[in-house]
């Protein structure tokens, strides 16, 4: 498949403050290819380098050594930046940090206004956003009456209405009640499936992450590991040491493993671990 993203020997160094002469090492020659239409995940605990990987998505931040490619632009040629942001939008933890109106629908216009679209098209461009991430409805509301979820949906669909090719999503659901973030992942999995969108999510939620094409584990600005979910989540010791944990499924399997109970390794979904035991329920040498 086409890659949309190239990151090649990206290493990026930062100081504290501008008086720190003490060099801090985020990213240290990373190296990833994201493909177009697909999903990545990210993961890593915090200080791992994965949100400052995601920065270097859409030039936020640009690496002090090595190159991102997106769509053939690299994203430390000034003349073509804006249009590596047109590619990739950004959507953050925290909401309330996108919202710049007082009604949800202006907020949505904001992005292609300043993109200087044409008033009927983001009129256009406004209500498909909002349709596509069920907030229709609220188009006339303050973004404050909101919960956070309806927030986060909001701000999801200011980047949807700038019709970006990739997206990237970090940690979008970190400050969610389950609730909510069972709607932001709804969406989310949406665009990617429905709408064809290439999606780049940056979690700390496991069971986030299984359904995503390709997995990459951070440790210490180095990638660790990269595979699809099931190749990933059996390595479920290397894991740990890297102070993750393992999807609820994957982490019971390997405890009923050790119990002497032959489960697949390869298990990571909890229907599918149902569906085994209740295949097998009647084997003495299994259950």
């Amino acid at each position: 498949m086409e890659n949309i993203i190239q990151i090649r020997d990206v290493t990026f160094d930062y100081h504290r403050n501008s008086e720190d002469e003490v060099t801090i090492r985020a990213l240290n020659h990373v190296s990833l290819d994201i493909e177009k239409g697909s999903f990545t995940a990210v993961i890593g605990v915090n200080g791992s380098g994965k949100s400052t990987l995601a920065k270097h998505l859409n030039g936020l931040v640009l690496p002090t050594e090595g190159e991102v490619v997106v769509c053939g632009f690299n994203t430390k040629d000034n003349e073509t930046l804006w249009e590596v942001r047109r590619k990739v939008g950004m959507v953050f933890q925290n909401p309330d940090n996108q919202m710049v109106s007082a009604v949800v629908e202006d907020d949505v216009a904001f992005g292609p206004e300043n993109l200087g679209i044409p008033p009927q098209e983001i009129r256009a461009r406004v209500d498909m956003a909002l349709q596509s991430v069920g907030m229709y409805d609220f188009r006339k509301k303050a973004p404050h009456m909101l919960s956070g979820g309806q927030k986060q949906r909001v701000a999801i669909a200011g980047v949807v209405a700038m019709l970006p090719e990739c997206i990237v999503f970090d940690e979008p659901t970190a400050m969610l009640d389950p609730r909510g973030r069972k709607e932001v992942l709804d969406i989310i999995h949406k665009l990617n499936k429905e709408d064809g969108k290439t999606i780049v999510l940056i979690t700390h939620f496991m069971d986030e992450v299984v359904d995503a094409d390709k997995v990459v584990v951070m440790d210490n600005g180095h990638i660790i590991m990269e595979g699809k979910p099931k190749e990933i989540f059996v390595r479920n010791e290397e894991l740990h040491k890297a102070g993750l944990d393992v999807p609820f499924a994957a982490e019971l399997g390997s405890r009923l493993r050790k119990r002497g109970i032959e489960i697949p390794d390869n298990i990571i979904f909890m229907e599918e671990l149902a569906d085994y035991i209740a295949e097998n329920a009647g084997s003495a040498k299994n259950l």
